[in-house]
């Protein structure tokens, strides 16, 4: 349950593997969404089934990266069945902050505005419409096998309401989307499924919970914050993305040099 203290937003990593890439986009993501924000925030790293010797490497980072809280859990005992980001997406929920952001570690943002507060937008745009559920924008969705779609007429000016989501970069009001999501079974391990001729994961269900029941999710495409998922699909229309470390490093390198700045 939200309190009536401490940080207004938990803005979680979720890490698994790839330390040299975390290293370039988690800073990438922080400055985005907090280079200039009036909101209070605490951010902490969610590593799940993180390799020991990778693990070992993470708290000498902390400090470096601004990092107020570490976790590593092994994928062992009670796992989230179906893609193995379930199990990290699935137990972000206990925080006390009012707001969540959830962000994974081949994703990364450009703020193309020096006024533009993301964190604000976000708790304003949660406050002035309690039927939207979750928040989540990627500007590389028209690769997405399963198409966005608009449903119904703009939440407000630069604001979609959409079919789906993505887990690649979510904002959420805790105490709204657990008390609705859990009715779906959003924290049973067993939920999920991940197969090429049926999938079920985090994206489907958020997407599933807050695009019924009048409910909505934002998609705040003009926003001037620009999301990418540093990676590429393995044949057009597919559901897999390759999870080549090459090849998450060479597309993060291209958009680097399209919006890097410093």
């Amino acid at each position: 349950m939200a309190r009536d203290y401490g940080p207004t937003f938990q803005i979680v990593f979720l890490f698994h593997q790839d330390l040299s890439l975390l290293r370039r986009t988690m800073p990438r993501c922080l400055s985005a969404l907090t280079g200039n924000t009036s909101e209070t925030f605490e951010v902490v790293l969610h590593c799940d089934g993180t390799p020991p010797e990778i693990a070992a490497q993470l708290p000498s980072l902390l400090p470096e990266w601004g990092i107020d809280e570490l976790r590593i859990r092994r994928r062992t005992g009670v796992l989230a069945a179906g893609d193995p980001s379930n199990n990290g997406h699935q137990r972000f929920f206990a925080t006390a902050a009012k707001y969540l952001i959830a962000i994974e570690d081949d994703v990364v943002m450009y703020r193309t505005s020096g006024i533009f507060d993301v964190l604000r937008e976000c708790r304003e745009l949660f406050e002035s419409h309690p039927d939207v559920l979750a928040i989540g924008k990627v500007d590389d969705y028209a690769c997405w096998s399963w198409k966005l779609e608009d449903l119904g007429p703009p939440i407000e000016p630069g604001v979609r309401s959409v079919n789906r989501i993505s887990t690649h970069f979510l904002g959420y009001d805790v105490q709204r989307f657990n008390w609705t999501a859990g009715r779906f079974g959003a924290f049973m391990p067993d939920v999920f499924i991940d197969r090429s001729d049926l999938s079920y994961n985090w994206e489907d269900l958020v997407s599933h919970v807050g695009a019924t029941g009048n409910r909505r999710l934002a998609f705040p495409e003009g926003w001037p914050l620009h999301v990418f998922h540093c990676d590429e699909k393995v044949a057009p229309d597919s559901m897999y993305h390759t999870q080549k470390p090459a090849v998450k490093a060479r597309i993060l390198d291209e958009l680097e040099s399209r919006f890097a700045t410093g």
